[in-house]
């Protein structure tokens, strides 16, 4: 029940985010700083995704959604890192890719990264869909323990830096 509060905003963001006409996607980042872990969650149009994806993957095959083609997840993968970059402490993390799915017109995306569990800051970069001029942003919703904070990502702002407790 301790997650109530962020699953609402998660849901109200994402509800006024998709009925939006510019190019939105939702992103979630919760420390579990007992496990060193952290969780992202990352939800964005298929439209935008394939555009983007395309745009940044030399891709020729037939792009899978379903993660069912080895060479797909590997490649959404090299995406992911190259748009969602996750620092603690000044040291970039390496995501893995724990869940990608198509449902409803959009992507929902889980990833893990693995930190210190001493560290106190964290900068969140995501720079969807900013090489393409499509007004893109990025609400984003960053959890450490009792800390929480909610920042607006864009092509001007694609980073943000949280110092914790």
């Amino acid at each position: 029940m301790r997650y109530l509060p962020a699953m609402i905003k998660i849901i109200l963001l994402s509800l006024w985010a998709f009925t939006q006409p510019a190019h939105v996607s939702l992103m979630s980042a919760e420390c579990f700083p007992d496990e060193g872990v952290i969780r992202v969650f990352l939800k964005m149009s298929h439209a935008d995704f394939k555009y983007d994806y395309r745009h940044m993957i030399n891709d020729d095959q037939l792009f899978d959604p379903s993660g069912k083609i080895d060479t797909t997840e590997i490649l959404v993968s090299k995406y992911l890192d190259s748009r969602v970059q996750i620092f603690a402490n000044d040291k970039i993390l390496k995501g893995r890719l724990t869940n990608f799915e198509s449902a409803n017109g959009e992507i929902n995306t889980n990833l893990l990264y693995h930190y210190n569990k001493r560290a106190k800051h964290f900068k969140v970069s995501n720079t969807f869909l900013n090489d393409v001029n499509r007004n893109p942003s990025t609400l984003l919703i960053f959890k450490h323990n009792d800390f929480e904070e909610d920042v607006k990502l864009s092509e001007a702002k694609t980073e943000q830096l949280f110092v914790v407790k």
